[in-house]
């Protein structure tokens, strides 16, 4: 018979989750009596309501290149649990969304070439942060001027 045993992250998770739903719903009982102390936690509690999902905000190493110059995108994510993988974005005048890569352990930071064929115009670039319940977050749009 195969035993699936949960990683420390997802142990860690559910028992601040239990500790944090505990705490305000109002239902965690602390007792001592003669140097002892109990901890009492509530059943019935949807902890995993609480679990927010990420922020994230991205800097670039210019504002402006020619086409061909390496720029670095560096994301600073936060979740209240983990991150788990950072997305990095480009929108052409058109219209059209460009997957860039993705970073899936710190440093969130990823070179890429400005695109040939696009001079006079500026690209917007973004990042999504994920974190491990699968939500996501996105940063707010920056614009590079390519020449």
């Amino acid at each position: 018979m195969n035993t699936v045993r949960p990683s420390r992250t997802s142990f860690l998770r559910a028992a601040r989750l239990v500790l944090l739903a505990a705490l305000s719903a109002g239902t965690l009982g602390l007792s001592g009596c003669g140097g002892g102390v109990s901890v009492g936690v509530g059943i019935g509690i949807d902890a995993g309501s609480h679990d927010a999902p990420p922020t994230v905000s991205m800097s670039m190493s210019t504002a402006s290149g020619a086409g061909g110059t390496t720029v670095r995108l560096t994301a600073s994510p936060w979740d209240d649990y983990a991150v788990t993988q950072v997305d990095f974005e480009m929108v052409y005048p058109g219209g059209a969304v460009q997957h860039l890569g993705s970073v899936r352990r710190p440093p969130w930071v990823l070179d890429i070439s400005l695109p040939y064929g696009t001079g006079g115009s500026v690209l917007s670039l973004r990042a999504r942060a994920w974190d491990d319940a699968g939500q996501s977050g996105l940063s707010g749009w920056s614009g590079i001027s390519v020449y």
